[in-house]
This record gives C-alpha cells, sequence and structure tokens, in this order.
C-alpha cells in the first residue's frame, strides 16, 4: 500500500551540511521520512520549491520537457523502499495511448522531477514504518524552516563538485 507524501523540503543537517530531503505523511500519523541526499540534488529541489527561473533548462528541466513533449505525464513518484542504506523510488509515467511505464530512479531525481511537473508523491507503507520519524507536535514553524532554507542556501553557495568524489 502505497501512502501519500509531501515535500517538507530540503534541510542541512549540522555540524556535517549534510542535505536532507524530508517528506510528510499528508495525514495520518504524519511521520517524516528523511532522505540523504547530494549537494546538486538538493539545490535541483531547491530551485523547483522556489520557482527560481533559470536562463538555461536544468537536467530535470529538459526531462520534464521531455515527458510532455512525448505526449506522457508523470502520474506519481513512490519511494519503494530502504535496502542496504540506500532509498529507492519508481516513476510512473503515462504515455499518449494510456499505458503506464514503471522506471527506476534516485529519490531525489524523482522528487525534483514531480516538484517541477506537481505530481503526486507516495512512499510504500513498510518504507514509511521502517524509517519514518514521528514528528513532535508543533516541531515545524515558519521562523525555522525560513532559517533552514538559509542555511541550504549558504551550503549550496559553498559547496564544490570535488567535496563529492570519493577518495
Amino acid at each position: 500500500m502505497t501512502i501519500e507524501m509531501e515535500l517538507v523540503g530540503v534541510r542541512v543537517q549540522l555540524p556535517t551540511n549534510t542535505p536532507i530531503l524530508l517528506l510528510r505523511e499528508t495525514s495520518g500519523q504524519r511521520r517524516v521520512v528523511p532522505i540523504y541526499i547530494g549537494g546538486p540534488e538538493a539545490h535541483a529541489i531547491d530551485l523547483a520549491l522556489s520557482g527560481t527561473p533559470m536562463a538555461r533548462p536544468m537536467t530535470h528541466d529538459l526531462f520534464a520537457e521531455v515527458i510532455d513533449g512525448l505526449g506522457a505525464v508523470l502520474e506519481r513518484v513512490v519511494v519503494t523502499e530502504l535496502r542496504g542504506g540506500t532509498f529507492y523510488a519508481e516513476l510512473y509515467l503515462r504515455d499518449a495511448t494510456g499505458g503506464v511505464q514503471t522506471i527506476s530512479a534516485r529519490p531525489s531525481d524523482a522528487i525534483a522531477l514531480a516538484a517541477r511537473t506537481g505530481s503526486p508523491i507516495f512512499a510504500e507503507d513498510a518504507l514509511i514504518e521502517e524509517a519514518g520519524i514521528e514528528e513532535a507536535e508543533g516541531e515545524e514553524s515558519e521562523g525555522d524552516e525560513e532559517e533552514m532554507v538559509e542555511e541550504l542556501r549558504k551550503f549550496l553557495d559553498e559547496v564544490n563538485p570535488e567535496d563529492f568524489q570519493p577518495e
């Protein structure tokens, strides 16, 4: 069974400055699923959420245009499992003939695409049971969210691609 999720945003975990994508159940227990992602992916999601116009399309913008140009629709994104510390996701694309194609994707890419297309995000119930965290009452406040977004932007301004290459 899948449960609808909302994209809370991307946060930076201190002191390591590691970006974390946060998904929250839209109803029920409202558990939060944190997914560690890379800096470039965090930047791509932040750009989509903020509606920042780009002079040239980013990769996720291009992919959204290709889907649309082929007459297809991103029907939904489903974060499917956590295996060996790695999250997995699937894109459900409805093509021009009405058929649905399922494509494996990294959750960060799938969610960056969903943020650009307005497509719903879901997670498997078993995944939420395994990785979900119950949010404390009143934990999310607008001031905290603005502060975290500012921390993410600062991190993204300072990060270099070399920071993500294996040693």
